[in-house]
């Protein structure tokens, strides 16, 4: 016959549940958080994947004042707005401004207000032993990138390049070709899905979020001076 638990042996079991329960609820909602956070960070990696892979054929030099994203040539405003787009399609997962239509998704935006920002920088690469940067463009702003932030007219950006023109040489090799590279960057503040305050003194709310592609960029490219 099955013989039956003690009062206190029951009661252990209690006592151990109430133990374990929180650590369980903390590991678990923990886990849940993390799901959330890595799906935010795949569409942030795609979109900013997908822009340098559009800039990639464009041309560095095209600049322009036009603000739209539909008549804009200008190549750096061009390739941002297309990380807009891509991360339209992961609203409302992704946080993103209501650019002054509430209601209308459609031409929703990072929000520079929440410390949110787009790099770009372009690069020329003269090949040799070694190789190396010979430009980076646009000039204007150095080793700091192109800002979105200040583009659309936030008054200062929310962030550098994290990529100088010496960590791009690093990663050259010791010898190659003639080149150009596009180097898209994003940061983004992940806000908590959960909204759990156990968990922020772990994981901080808001949590920056950054990432990067880099494409060549034929356009960049040194050109060599013509024989007369």
């Amino acid at each position: 016959m099955m013989k039956l638990k003690s009062k206190s042996q029951r009661g252990q079991s209690f006592t151990e549940v109430a133990i374990l329960l929180p650590v369980l609820l903390l590991i678990l909602s923990g886990v849940v958080e993390f799901g959330f956070f890595l799906t935010q960070y795949l569409a942030l990696q795609d979109s900013v994947r997908n822009a340098a892979r559009f800039a990639s054929d464009s041309l560095y030099y095209e600049r322009d004042s036009i603000t739209s994203c539909v008549t804009t040539r200008d190549f750096y405003r061009q390739t941002a707005c297309l990380v807009n787009q891509e991360l339209r399609q992961d609203a409302p997962l992704i946080t993103l401004g209501d650019n002054g239509t509430p209601g209308d998704p459609t031409d929703d935006i990072l929000d520079p207000t929440r410390g949110d920002e787009i790099l770009i920088s372009t690069f020329t690469i003269t090949g040799g032993t070694p190789s190396e940067v010979t430009a980076r463009h646009p000039s204007s702003v150095g080793e700091s990138g192109w800002s979105y932030a200040v583009d659309i007219g936030h008054g200062s950006r929310n962030g550098v390049s994290r990529f100088s023109s010496a960590d791009i040489e690093s990663q050259l090799g010791a010898s190659i070709p003639n080149t150009g590279f596009v180097l898209v960057e994003i940061i983004y503040h992940y806000d908590h899905m959960l909204g759990l305050p156990w968990l922020t003194p772990f994981i901080p709310d808001p949590l920056e979020l950054y990432t990067y592609s880099l494409m060549p960029n034929v356009s960049a490219e040194p050109t060599s001076t013509p024989l007369p």
